[in-house]
This record gives C-alpha cells, sequence and structure tokens, in this order.
C-alpha cells in the first residue's frame, strides 16, 4: 500500500527536527558526556527554570540512547532527593516520544529493535517476547521494563512496535523508574556525602539488592508458571 502524503510529511518533518537537533546538541554542547553536561546546567547555580532545564536536556539525553542509570545518577549528586522527581519526568517524557516515534517510524524501529536485541544470544526469542506482551499485557510488561539488561531507549522502541497499549506502556515505565532509578538517585545522594550519610548509604545499598531480588524473583517464578504449562496433560 502507497504511503498516503501527510504521512511521509509527518516522518520528513520528525526527521529534520531530530536531525537539527543533534546537529544543535553536538556543536555546543558534548552530549556524549552526560554527566559534564547536566553537571554544567547545575553550575548555574539556583537559576529559576535550572530543574526544568535539567529536565529538557535529560528526556533529550535518553531519547538518544544516554543510559538511564547515568542520568540518574547525576541527578542524584546534583540535586540529592529531588532529583527522583526529575528522573521520573524526564523517563516518562523521553518515554513518551520514543513510542510516538517507533509507531511513527514502525517498519525502521522493527528492523532496528530486532537488529539489536539479537546482537546477543536471548534466553527469550523477539518474536516470543512480542507474543508475551501481547498476552499477558501489563503484568509482562513491567517485567521486561524491569529487566536490567534490556536498555531503557531500547525497550522504548520494543514497546512502541508491540501490541502493548499506552496505558499500560505509561505505568511500567512510571513504576520502574520511580522505584528502580529512584533508588539509584538515594543511592548515590546517600554516598556522595558517605561520612555522614553511613546509615542511608546502607539503606540505599540494600533496597538496591531488594529490588534485583524482585526481579529475579518475578523471573523465575514465570518460567516455573512457564513450564507448567508446557507439560503434557
Amino acid at each position: 500500500m502507497q504511503e498516503k502524503p501527510h504521512g511521509r510529511f509527518l516522518k520528513t518533518a520528525v526527521l529534520v527536527t531530530f536531525f537539527v537537533l543533534f546537529v544543535y546538541l553536538l556543536k555546543n554542547f558534548n552530549i556524549f558526556d552526560a554527566e559534564g553536561l547536566l553537571t554544567d546546567l547545575h553550575v548555574m547555580g539556583d537559576a529559576r527554570f535550572v530543574k526544568l532545564l535539567f529536565v529538557g536536556v535529560a528526556t533529550v539525553l535518553l531519547i538518544f540512547f544516554v543510559p538511564v542509570s547515568t542520568v540518574a545518577a547525576t541527578a542524584g549528586l546534583l540535586f540529592e532527593l529531588d532529583g527522583i522527581l526529575l528522573i521520573t519526568v524526564s523517563g516518562l517524557f523521553s518515554a513518551l516520544l520514543s513510542y510516538g516515534l517507533a509507531k511513527i517510524f514502525k517498519s525502521d524501529a522493527s528492523r532496528w529493535v530486532e537488529k539489536i536485541y539479537r546482537r546477543k544470544e536471548r534466553e527469550i526469542p523477539l518474536e516470543e517476547l512480542y507474543e508475551k506482551i501481547k498476552e499477558h499485557g501489563f503484568s509482562y510488561a513491567l517485567f521486561v521494563r524491569a529487566l536490567p539488561f534490556m536498555p531503557f531507549q531500547v525497550g522504548n522502541l520494543l514497546f512502541g512496535v508491540s501490541s502493548v497499549t499506552l496505558w499500560d506502556y505509561m505505568t511500567t515505565t512510571f513504576i520502574t523508574v520511580t522505584i528502580g532509578q529512584g533508588i539509584t538517585v538515594f543511592l548515590v545522594s546517600m554516598a556522595a556525602d558517605f561520612m555522614a550519610q553511613k546509615t542511608g548509604t546502607v539503606i540505599g545499598l540494600l533496597l538496591k539488592g531488594l529490588y534485583y531480588f524482585g526481579i529475579y524473583y518475578i523471573m523465575r517464578k514465570n518460567t516455573r508458571t512457564e513450564e507448567k504449562e508446557e507439560l503434557p496433560l
């Protein structure tokens, strides 16, 4: 089926916008040094809109594949516990934009996700992953989103080309970013002043350990459930 003219125009407009934005960031900022860039913003001191600027820059960095844990750690160093709100908002904005881009460029995004996903040997084939998301919806999307081996931006595009609903997608993103990366912000903000925050640092480490244990538990539970379902009657 031939693509409609307005569809081609929309894709061209989006591509040009992101290309111009990328060139601008590359020319005026060292976007590959995410921590340095975000720290430069903080040097502005108590400027009225510094947190708003941080959210905007962090959102763009996450879209351009900067690891969410790096942005979260920087938020913890610069804004301490306020960084939990900042990384949550940045994560939600970038996730929403990436989801929209994946819908607009669905065929291209599908090929890209497939290429990245199959670089390594995975226990779950990509086709099976899509099928499980379609079958289980929110619960499996939450499980996939929490997996530490799934880069944030890759997950955004993967969900964008899957059958998951926008509500389930944004809800799972909110939960995992707020809890998972919120713990990172808490841990880094405590560890930055370790001598005065020894107890807080230990609590942060315990929370991080419990978070990953929870992911492992859910993974094992899903595996056992699938094995039971495959047993012959």
